[in-house]
């Protein structure tokens, strides 16, 4: 029997029967779940979607976006899978694979080197059974209480709740002894907010030289990524700039949280604590509980995060978790390098999440 459904890549006319499958799976707010600015209106290189469609309506998508790689050996091409999903009324009928097969032969044809995807639970267990996937890392969340904070127009009894309970922990964290090693005065003056020019592209063929592998972090990426609902930070010193770190405030459950996105220095760690130190202060203002980054363990990030403070969530009680699956172009001869996660720079800010 000829199967009614039919693969293809996404075109504009199919825009209005997309929108309506994210909105059957996520309802009226699936504008806050899922980003199309990253792969249909504001790209930052070739994007869009693989769909699987039934009577010229979209059930099933695989939308991609690919940025320039840095790597060791030159640069490469990234292709990031973001939301993919499947309409309730479809599911369990193999339109998951089937998509993502087209996405990533459609990725590879265009040069990728790997594919690289943050699914959640549901998602990460189907990319798992898909022959050439594997789970590159997992990246560990870092969580820093700030102290009760300010109430939303939606705070409730909960919020209230997790309020005082982080502003509980705050001041029984500040008691410890590890809080003796908090920030001490360096060379490096913030500047905040920092709008990213041409000290952008100094800052990053300084830091390339230190980064692995990681998603270019120039101008044109830090311009396109971290807009309006973000705050950069530019640390510099009398020599050179030293480093920047990027963060955004969110609200769930009528509590603030301050994500911190980004925190890439150059090669020296004293730039990172007058960073985050800076970051901190101004959640504060914002009136945020917590602040929160994920970053590959054992990465400068994590380290610096750590070293100021930042506790390493255990994964049973993380927000959310932060699997990072892979695909590598079959004959690309840099596979085993690109599947070492101890070679890759890799934060929030690779991903739509925050």
């Amino acid at each position: 029997m000829t199967s009614p459904y039919q693969e293809r890549l996404f075109l504009p006319q199919d825009r209005p029967s997309l929108e309506a499958l994210y909105g059957a799976v996520y309802g009226q707010s699936w504008r806050e779940k899922t980003n199309l600015a990253w792969t249909l209106d504001n790209p930052l290189g070739d994007a869009g979607a693989a769909i699987v469609v039934e009577d010229d309506q979209v059930v099933a998508t695989q939308p991609y976006c690919d940025f320039p790689l840095h790597t060791p050996w030159g640069t490469a091409r990234a292709t990031l899978f973001l939301d993919v999903a499947t309409h309730p009324a479809h599911q369990r009928r193999g339109l998951f694979r089937r998509v993502v097969a087209v996405a990533r032969a459609a990725a590879f044809n265009r040069g990728a080197s790997i594919i690289m995807t943050t699914p959640n639970r549901t998602a990460f267990r189907g990319f798992m059974t898909m022959p050439g996937w594997v789970c590159l890392c997992r990246l560990d969340c870092l969580f820093l209480p700030l102290g009760a904070g300010e109430g939303t127009m939606r705070s409730s009894l909960m919020s209230l709740g997790i309020r005082v309970a982080l502003a509980t922990a705050s001041l029984l964290y500040m008691k410890l002894p590890s809080w003796e090693n908090a920030p001490r005065p360096s060379p490096y003056a913030i500047q905040t907010p920092w709008i990213p020019s041409s000290d952008a592209d100094e800052l990053w063929r300084d830091a390339a030289a230190h980064a692995g592998i990681t998603v270019l972090r120039d101008r044109a990426f830090l311009q396109w990524r971290f807009g309006l609902p973000y705050r950069l930070f530019l640390a510099r010193d009398a020599r050179r700039l030293g480093g920047y770190a990027a963060v955004r405030v969110i609200t769930r459950a009528g509590v603030k949280i301050g994500m911190v996105l980004d925190c890439m220095t150059v090669d020296d760690d004293r730039c990172a604590p007058p960073l985050l130190s800076s970051i901190t202060s101004w959640l504060k203002e914002q009136g945020a509980s917590a602040a929160m980054g994920y970053f590959r363990r054992g990465s400068a990030p994590w380290r610096q995060a750590r070293a100021t403070g930042f506790l390493c969530l255990p994964r049973p009680i993380m927000p959310r978790e932060y699997p990072v699956c892979a695909s590598v172009r079959p004959e690309e001869p840099h596979g085993p390098d690109l599947l070492n996660p101890s070679h890759w720079y890799m934060s929030l800010a690779d991903s739509d999440l925050a």
